[in-house]
């Protein structure tokens, strides 16, 4: 590990119940030089994100199991896992759905479709406020 964390790799969980998706993600991030690790349902997210201890999590709102509004609560409450950064990324983009997504403890939002371009801004803001985007 590097003097202050510097040069070392940030880990992204991505929670997303679409394998295109997650897989896509997963490929663009990687791209970007991010570790990352995938749960495909909300309580598998969960599990990850306190285990794993990601630098940031993505998180869908419609899933299996659990949703996405209630792992984002899960996690905030969890004293491991409550300084991790959500973002929520979601085909539910009315006001009350974006309204709700932030009182569960999301810190962005954002809808599909999206642009990658777009979410790595979220991400450079929320934990890479150095990196420049390429």
């Amino acid at each position: 590990m590097s003097f202050f964390g510097f040069g070392k790799k940030k880990k992204i969980l991505v929670v997303e119940d679409e394998p295109y998706i997650a897989q896509g993600l997963e490929a663009r991030l990687q791209l970007e030089g991010y570790d990352v690790i995938t749960a495909g349902d909300g309580k598998e997210g969960v599990s990850q994100a306190r285990s794993e201890r990601p630098d940031l999590v993505i998180m869908d709102l419609m899933m299996p199991k659990v949703n996405g509004f209630d792992a984002c609560k899960m996690l905030k409450a969890d004293d491991k896992t409550k300084k991790i950064p959500i973002i929520v990324l979601t085909a539910m983009k009315t006001l009350g759905n974006t309204d709700d997504a932030f009182t569960s403890g999301a810190d962005a939002f954002l809808a599909k479709p999206f642009k990658n371009e777009r979410l790595l801004e979220k991400i450079q803001k929320l934990i890479d406020p150095y990196k420049e985007l390429k």
